[in-house]
């Protein structure tokens, strides 16, 4: 049987620049106001770091669990992102590993890490988020506009 994980996260504007995005008593400050990166991380830059934290929480529990040395580890990433329509249609990374391990321990700890991250799979395999829009009357009004 297929073992799942079920999570909340919410996001709620606060002005025309900012959104706070929250879950499990953590929050951070996103950008969302286009074509001004001033107020926050856009979302495209939020997915791209969040493929980050995956592949870094991933490289910190294996690289424990095949007992290997990591000293120290970052992510570069350079994304491409079109217009029209919006999408981001490219991804490379750096990911950069300081290890007196072996160069094999190191590239099967890389593939390891893609293989068994919930956002590289979630890419990889593509998904369709399915949405509901819920309609609230602004408090004391009454009347609907025509």
């Amino acid at each position: 049987m297929e073992e799942t994980h079920a999570f909340k996260v919410s996001v709620t504007a606060q002005d025309e620049s900012h959104a706070l995005a929250e879950a499990r008593n953590h929050q951070f400050v996103l950008n969302i106001k286009k074509g001004n990166g001033e107020a926050g991380f856009s979302a495209a830059e939020t997915l791209v770091a969040a493929l980050g934290a995956c592949i870094l929480t991933n490289i910190q529990a294996l690289g424990q669990k095949m007992r290997l040395q990591i000293d120290d580890v970052r992510i570069e990433f350079d994304a491409v992102r079109r217009d029209e329509p919006p999408a981001i249609t490219e991804i490379n990374y750096r990911l950069i590993l300081t290890s007196p391990e072996m160069e094999e321990k190191l590239q099967e700890l890389h593939e390891l890490s893609l293989k068994w991250g919930t956002v590289t799979n979630t890419l990889i395999n593509g998904i369709t988020p399915h949405g509901q829009l819920i309609l609230q009357k602004p408090v004391g009004t009454t009347e609907t506009k025509k």
